[in-house]
Parts: C-alpha cells; sequence; structure tokens
C-alpha cells in the first residue's frame, strides 16, 4: 500500500490525484491534516476509479484509504 502525506486543500486534493494519476498504485493511503479535504477526496477519487475504504483519524492526520476499481 502506497501512503501519501499531503497538505490540507485544495492543495492536497489535487496532489493527491496526481499521485495516483502518475503511480496508478492498488491501494493508498492519503493522509492529511484537514477534515474538508476528506470531503473533497471522498468525491474525487471515484471519479479517477479509486474506491474509499476506510476513514479514520491517526493524531493529528486524517487518513483515507482508497483501493483501485477493476477495470
Amino acid at each position: 500500500m502506497d501512503v501519501v502525506e499531503v497538505p490540507g486543500c485544495p492543495e492536497g486534493s489535487l496532489k493527491a490525484v496526481a499521485y495516483i494519476k502518475e503511480r496508478q498504485p492498488e491501494t493508498v493511503a492519503i493522509k492529511t491534516p484537514d477534515e474538508g479535504c476528506v470531503a473533497v477526496l471522498k468525491i474525487i477519487l471515484p471519479l479517477f476509479n479509486y474506491f474509499i475504504v476506510d476513514v479514520y483519524s491517526e493524531g493529528e492526520k486524517h487518513v483515507v484509504k482508497a483501493k483501485r476499481g477493476k477495470t
């Protein structure tokens, strides 16, 4: 599983999308300090064929785990 730490939105969601477009990992955990960014990622990731598996807090970070869909 790839782990990506990104800043708050909007920069964080843009960096997360750039990462998954470039690397196309099977599973990815995106860590961000911005809870609002989690909401944006929940909307954006499915547009790139990634489905949310889990969302949780890890200390001061929020983590969004996603898995690439089958094509």
